[in-house]
């Protein structure tokens, strides 16, 4: 990481980080998302794509994002569920929320001394183009530090009226969206004519769950030590760091 992409993720609240993945990952992604949408219309039960085989859960611990959210989360962080959106023209989803509003209890974001510390935080891989104007992943930067939370008109929150301060960051497929949950975020409209399909891996702190559902590892093959710290319930005692270096050591 460098010293531009800390003050950016403190100033803004999130950061794009680019060509995470490559481009046989990504169409590896499109294929395997293209057989689970027909099973799951077919009434079949798919779950998480971090258990639709290995380049998602790869994800997991992706080597390029871990030094990030070990840095932000603290070096016992986890991953507390995962989910897709995706998303057809004109299809529409949730409104701006989020925000430490005092309430959720772990969407929180703390610096002190040169460290950073957040609560719920979210990865956000992109399979298919988030272009000028699209929609899609859409926030509110600096919320996640604000002191007027509760003054975002709900019009604006809604999406029915635009406003300078509310932003949708551009991506490319292959890219990843780092955001904590202090900041405020959703989801808008989605206008381009191609299908939009992104992954969400949301991490929390090792200590802390969002999800009252933990993985079951018996839903993977082949998970490594480091995959499997990274996907075990909650703890503070005794619990290991998660990189495979700091744990051997």
């Amino acid at each position: 990481m460098t010293d531009e992409e800390r003050f950016i993720f403190d100033l803004d609240g999130y950061i794009v980080i680019k060509d995470v993945l490559s481009d046989d990952e990504v169409s590896e992604m499109n294929a395997i998302t293209n057989d689970q949408q027909k099973a799951k219309e077919a009434g079949e039960e798919v779950g998480s794509p971090s258990s639709w085989g290995g380049v998602f859960q790869s994800l997991i611990d992706q080597p390029k994002i871990l030094p990030y959210l070990t840095e932000w989360l603290g070096p016992k962080v986890r991953l507390d569920h995962d989910y897709a959106i995706f998303m057809s023209q004109g299809e529409s989803r949730g409104r701006l929320h989020g925000g430490d509003n005092g309430f959720e209890g772990d969407h929180w974001y703390k610096y002190r001394d040169g460290v950073i510390r957040t609560g719920l935080t979210v990865v956000t891989f992109f399979a298919s183009p988030a272009g000028p104007g699209d929609g899609g992943f859409t926030c509110i930067p600096g919320t996640h530090k604000t002191n007027f939370l509760g003054s975002i008109p709900d019009d604006v929150r809604t999406f029915e009226r635009d406003a300078h301060y509310v932003v949708q960051p551009v991506a490319e497929p292959g890219d990843a969206l780092i955001f904590t949950e202090a900041l405020v975020h959703g989801t808008a409209p989605w206008t381009a004519n191609h299908q939009r399909r992104t992954y969400l891996y949301k991490f929390s702190p090792g200590h802390s769950a969002w999800s009252g559902n933990y993985y079951d590892l018996d839903a993977y093959d082949g998970l490594t030590e480091q995959q499997t710290r990274m996907l075990a319930p909650p703890s503070i005692g005794k619990r290991p760091d998660t990189l495979e270096e700091a744990a051997q050591a």
